[in-house]
């Protein structure tokens, strides 16, 4: 296929959606295989801004930006969205990836806004990398309409237009693990009104699959952002999920000192 920038062999289209398309391509310059995303909407600046304030192994690497075109680090793998269901201990693992990686976000004044499965990569390699930062906010420089994403994981309050943040991202990340262990995210209906009703107003579907998850799954997705765990307890909680403590006649001690 045709060569942009000068250097980046385009060779498959791997991904399309509302903010731009990604192809696999080859810097041939520096001989490596990358990702170039060409942006529709304005909101190339932004999303490379906010991809490439971050430093965590979690998130996509941002090597280029020019014209309408944002380079990035390819991800040999799958989105979740491909790979789920997956069994519990696993949700766990990812989740504890994703939610570093939006603890980085955070830190940095970044809200990424589209957390879904769609943005979550599993590499082959084992690695779970966040990407798609199209509709992030950055601190003092704002964002898109706050009520653009996908109608099954954005939060309530973002439907609602009210102000949001932090909890929003965590809502998010709440209905993506749902999704990964249920097969289904937590609200869906027959159609997209009802889907975005029952966002704002009903209460989500009680996990089946989910387990030990099933609790914190539940508080993520309250409607009242304040009442949601922080990101800390999120990553304490799935902690606990891949490594319970255990029992010691009667005293309950971490499983390193049983």
């Amino acid at each position: 296929m045709d060569v942009v920038g000068g250097r980046y062999r385009r060779e498959e289209l791997i991904g399309a959606g509302g903010m731009g398309r990604v192809w696999r391509a080859r810097d041939e310059l520096l001989g490596r295989t990358v990702a170039v995303k060409e942006v529709t909407g304005g909101t190339m600046l932004r999303e490379a801004r906010a991809a490439a304030r971050l430093r965590h192994p979690g998130v996509v690497k941002v090597y280029d930006v020019f014209d309408s075109w944002i380079v990035m680090e390819f991800v040999d793998g799958v989105s979740l969205q491909q790979a789920l269901p997956l069994p519990v201990e696993e949700v766990a693992r990812i989740g504890l990836s994703v939610v570093g990686a939006l603890r980085a976000a955070h830190q940095a004044g970044v809200l990424h806004r589209d957390v879904k499965p769609d943005n979550v990569l599993l590499a082959r390699d084992g690695r779970v990398v966040l990407g798609d930062f199209g509709l992030a906010s950055i601190r003092c420089e704002g964002g898109p309409d706050p009520r653009l994403g996908s109608p099954h994981y954005i939060a309530p309050e973002r439907l609602a237009g009210r102000d949001s943040g932090v909890p929003a991202d965590l809502w998010s990340l709440g209905a993506t693990l749902y999704a990964a262990a249920e097969g289904r995210p937590p609200f869906a209906r027959d159609d997209t009104a009802a889907s975005l009703w029952a966002v704002v107003s009903a209460p989500p579907d009680p996990p089946v699959q989910a387990g030990p998850l099933s609790s914190l799954l539940l508080d993520l997705l309250v409607k009242e952002p304040s009442w949601r765990p922080s990101a800390g307890e999120v990553e304490y909680r799935l902690k606990t999920v891949l490594a319970p403590p255990r029992f010691c006649g009667r005293a309950r001690v971490a499983a390193s000192r049983c």
